[in-house]
């Protein structure tokens, strides 16, 4: 009796161990198709390249007695995080001439996350080393959130420096609060 109870219970032990395998192969195959199906949807055919991305940086022009950001449209290569790609290429700095940096080269973003709207940017150190009174300093800070918010989803940037908010780059522009776009410091074109 004892060995019927335990050839019964092992029979249907390896029963259920069966069906579970079978369900686990078959999410196993939906998950294989559904990835195949993304794939094949991005996928880019031999010889052809990926579309490269368009961004506007905002830089500084100096005119006169007067300074103020101007768009400069640069061709960044798809990406997962373009927001992050887009403020490299601003640390990068602007390639047309007449157009002033906005932040120190050796500048690093330590991390960019975008939720809800708002992006939070954590820059190194470097990015406190500028030095270029205090409407400069606006305008580095404007540069930064008007290139951000030019993505679709987000709103507003709060700038931290390595990971803890700051209250200023350089002892001007108040950074305690997310800031949103500002039109207002930009110029549609340029002279060079």
């Amino acid at each position: 009796m004892l060995t019927i109870a335990f050839v019964s219970g092992a029979v249907v032990a390896l029963l259920l161990s069966v069906f579970w395998l079978v369900q686990l192969r078959q999410e196993l195959y939906q998950t294989r198709t559904a990835l195949k199906e993304l794939q094949a949807e991005y996928q880019v055919g031999e010889g052809e390249e990926r579309p490269m991305t368009k961004v506007a940086l905002y830089f500084i022009q100096d005119e006169q007695d007067e300074s103020f950001l101007v768009s400069e449209v640069r061709e960044i290569p798809p990406a997962s995080a373009p927001e992050l790609a887009a403020i490299e290429e601003l640390i990068k700095g602007p390639s047309a001439q007449g157009l002033q940096p906005v932040l120190p080269p050796q500048t690093k973003v330590n991390r960019i996350e975008v939720e809800n709207g708002l992006a939070v940017l954590d820059l190194s150190a470097e990015a406190m080393k500028i030095s270029r009174g205090s409407w400069g300093e606006a305008l580095v800070v404007w540069a930064m959130v008007n290139t951000l918010t030019k993505f679709p989803g987000v709103e507003a940037v709060q700038i931290l420096i390595e990971g803890n908010p700051v209250e200023t780059l350089a002892g001007h522009f108040d950074l305690s609060r997310p800031l949103r776009r500002n039109e207002q410091v930009i110029r549609d074109e340029w002279t060079r």
